[in-house]
């Protein structure tokens, strides 16, 4: 997830890109190596997710702390872990979305601690977290979605790479000295990463060895472990803006690097972290090169109302019903792209909305949310029911028993909301009766589909 400020995005160049939207028609590299797969890894075969010969839909959702919550030198982190499990599993949740790699970082809105701490330096007690939430997922039947980096600053980012190489500070887009909302320049710092090859090489040799780690609870090599469904490249990876010329390298990029993946964990699907059309220039082509190659088994959409704009006050009422409608043609237009040209599927992988009124206390309403999932799970449901692409959702984000209220560093004080934004902005709380239930509610409905 990207820290949501509509004027971030007010920099994008209009100039046009003439980039073909070709129907290619490709199968997946999943559909590829159907073959030597075992029921127990989830994949993709004719535009459709399966696991033991069965379809795979879903309601997941968005859990990026889990390795943080399960540092065993966080005190009583780990048991609150299972307890979250247990509370995902009773409403169906059987796919969630894991923050893997993280980079320590001066940035002011970002995490403190990374996994990668310098160049080739691992934080061993995170890396164990992960692999406790792994082992457990595993035995609450939950799939994995790991990011491994991040193009935004909370988790350190791409930025961070950038500076490990060339020694240049990072543009702060959280410092007060900065022009209120103007992150073009740590952007673009971003975005540097896809032309810096020695940058690429310290994040592809933090991948590589994840995907050969061997899981410290169960012994499980991460690449032969069926609780991990997907690498992602990255939270919300986008080009360069300034030049359209970088384009090709950004799509190039994804290319090698999904490949690269592929080749060292084929049991698992590759997906970009991609927000769609918005995270791509704005532009459908963009978004179509970008996820063409056949080493990209799935692609992604984000949705954000309040944080791109279209929504002022969280709040059912005419403007929440011209938002919603919005919503929905958004995602259905991507799934038109999946369905018809990219002929893969597609995961509404981020989205949320802050409880009515943007209250951050967890005794608020959540009308207007509630409303909001409900209509995004139908909006799957029809698609899954008629045989098209969008075939699951991760809202965005599980707090379960986290509260803001907690003291700083214990293992209640994590919630859905990376350290960058405000906590419980967007976060599903345990006694959020109505949402619950709204997923829930989804994820039966999804279980009549699959035969």
């Amino acid at each position: 997830m990207s820290l949501r400020n509509t004027s971030r995005r007010n920099f994008i160049k209009t100039t046009a890109l003439a980039l073909p939207l070709i129907a290619t028609g490709c199968r997946s590299w999943a559909d590829k190596s159907a073959g030597n797969r075992t029921g127990d890894f989830v994949t993709v075969r004719n535009g459709r997710f399966e696991l033991d010969g069965h379809p795979y839909f879903y309601v997941g959702t968005n859990l990026w702390y889990g390795c943080y919550l399960s540092d065993p030198n966080l005190s009583g982190g780990r048991a609150r872990m299972v307890r979250e499990l247990d509370r995902l599993q009773k409403i169906g949740v059987n796919n969630i979305r894991l923050l893997a790699g993280s980079e320590t970082s001066p940035l002011a809105g970002a995490i403190p601690n990374g996994i990668t701490r310098a160049p080739h330096e691992l934080d061993e007690a995170l890396l164990a977290g992960l692999d406790f939430c792994l082992a457990e997922m595993a035995k609450h039947n939950q799939r994995a979605i790991l990011f491994v980096s991040n193009y935004w600053q909370w988790s350190g980012s791409f930025a961070q790479y950038v500076r490990w190489i060339t020694g240049e500070n990072i543009p702060d887009p959280d410092k007060p000295v900065m022009a209120k909302g103007d992150w073009h320049a740590f952007m673009e710092f971003s975005a540097r990463f896809y032309k810096a090859p020695a940058a690429i090489a310290l994040y592809n040799d933090y991948v590589t060895r994840l995907i050969h780690r061997r899981n410290t609870f169960n012994g499980r090599i991460y690449r032969d472990d069926p609780a991990v469904m997907t690498w992602e490249l990255a939270n919300e990876p986008r080009p360069a803006a300034d030049n359209p010329a970088d384009i090709p390298v950004f799509c190039d990029w994804v290319a090698a690097t999904a490949k690269m993946i592929h080749q060292q964990a084929p049991n698992h699907l590759v997906c970009t972290g991609s927000e769609g059309i918005h995270g791509s220039l704005d532009k459908e082509g963009v978004f179509i090169a970008a996820h063409q190659t056949p080493a990209i088994d799935y692609v992604t959409v984000h949705m954000w109302l309040k944080n791109w704009g279209w929504l002022k006050d969280p709040a059912l009422g005419p403007d929440f019903e011209i938002a919603a409608d919005k919503a929905r043609d958004h995602v259905e237009l991507h799934n038109r792209i999946a369905t018809d040209i990219l002929k893969k599927p597609l995961v509404l992988e981020e989205f949320g909305l802050p409880r009515d009124h943007e209250s951050y206390s967890p005794d608020s309403p959540t009308t207007a949310r509630d409303e909001y999932y409900r209509r995004m799970f139908d909006q799957v449901a029809e698609s899954c029911k008629a045989g098209r692409a969008l075939q699951a959702a991760n809202f965005w984000a599980w707090g379960g028993e986290g509260r803001a209220s907690a003291p700083k560093g214990s293992a209640g004080s994590f919630l859905g909301d990376p350290p960058c934004e405000p906590q419980g902005l967007n976060s599903v709380f345990d006694t959020d009766a109505g949402t619950l239930a709204v997923i829930a509610s989804a994820n039966t409905k999804l279980k009549t589909f699959v035969v």
